[in-house]
């Protein structure tokens, strides 16, 4: 990487808060919206666990124009921080949607994204490059943010997001035939859930130019792609993902570093903590504690390909609010599809040390 890529700006809206503020913060302490509760459109009596987000229609089952606002009110709020820089430019925003599925499609994409491009900026006209990558799709357009910012110096400024929202009769009926919908007397499966976030990226020597202040330093970004995919005969033995975390993971070698804290997707399916387990046996040296993870889950349920621009977020609120647990910090993601990603980031002040009471172990 030859630039020192930063975090200067976040916005958040989930289930949990309105802000990226108070997102973090109530992840933090345990609130959560996860409701249990009958979905009547979708026939039966039994009740099923969901999250939502309290400020839109309960009765607005079309997961598009759930995303379009959420997106829209994450967004706002990073370019609103951002008016004081006084930068006057076209801004890329590379935003992870979900994969196609039922109740989303290409033109559910498009119907977003055109949202995204109708928020106000001021003088930064943000231009919507949407990718439906799933899970790890906000943590693979982080990769591809360095590399604009870092290697051809052509954007001063990107902005990485996430939008989903299960929150689709379609997607749940899906989601139930594939028993991967928890519901009373599962075992197994996720609470669907929805959010949307965005973090701005900048060299760190144009952030002091511009008096921004930054939250989090990113030291690498990598992706793989995993072969053995969930909902299928195979069994994952997590290579895709030990690939991605390994690279991320490289600047490490050699040295005493450790990574302190570690903010995933593991969302209760089997499949994804599994994964994580064989990457944990291959790679745990590098960490304090491979099992010591976070994730929005219990607050917010499973967001989606939301999830890896909310993890950015909460990293970052973590040294701000300084309750992290060291310096460095793990992001991974992983997509239905086969994508793996992941980042490794840092306290932009790590001087200042482990001040504060660390997250609540998972």
């Amino acid at each position: 990487m030859s630039a020192k890529v930063q975090l200067v700006a976040a916005g958040a809206r989930a289930p949990v808060g309105t802000t990226a503020e108070s997102v973090a913060a109530a992840v933090r302490a345990g609130i959560s919206r996860v409701r249990r509760e009958p979905v009547p459109e979708l026939g039966g009596e039994s009740d099923s666990f969901i999250a939502r987000d309290g400020l839109l229609d309960a009765g607005e089952w079309s997961g598009a124009a759930r995303m379009a606002l959420l997106g829209a009110a994450a967004l706002e709020e990073v370019l609103g921080k951002l008016a004081a820089a006084h930068l006057d430019a076209e801004v890329p925003v590379l935003v992870g949607l979900p994969e196609e599925r039922p109740g989303w499609d290409a033109a559910d994409a498009s119907r977003v994204a055109a949202a995204l491009g109708a928020v106000e900026g001021g003088r930064l006209r943000p231009r919507i490059e949407p990718r439906l990558a799933g899970h790890a799709a906000a943590l693979e357009a982080l990769r591809e943010a360095v590399t604009r910012i870092g290697r051809t110096g052509r954007c001063p400024l990107v902005i990485v997001g996430g939008v989903d929202s299960y929150h689709d009769l379609e997607t749940l009926d899906w989601l139930r035939e594939n028993n991967q919908w928890l519901e009373a007397g599962s075992r197994t499966g996720f609470v669907p859930g929805e959010a949307a976030a965005f973090v701005a990226l900048m060299d760190a020597s144009e952030a002091r130019r511009l008096g921004l202040t930054p939250a989090a330093t990113v030291r690498t970004a990598a992706t793989a792609r995993e072969r053995r995919l969930i909902n299928t005969d195979a069994l994952n033995l997590g290579e895709g993902l030990t690939s991605a975390v390994s690279e991320a993971l490289a600047p490490l070698d050699g040295t005493r570093e450790t990574v302190e804290n570690i903010l995933c997707d593991i969302n209760g399916d089997r499949y994804r903590a599994e994964e994580w387990g064989f990457v944990a046996l291959r790679l745990g040296q590098a960490f304090r504690d491979a099992s010591a993870y976070h994730t929005p889950v219990r607050s917010c349920g499973d967001v989606g390909a939301a999830t890896g621009a909310l993890n950015l977020v909460m990293s970052a609120q973590s040294w701000r609010r300084r309750y992290a647990r060291g310096p460095r910090a793990l992001v991974w993601g992983s997509s239905d599809a086969g994508l793996r990603a992941a980042a490794l980031l840092e306290d932009p002040n790590p001087e200042r040390g482990d001040a504060g009471r660390p997250w609540p172990r998972e």
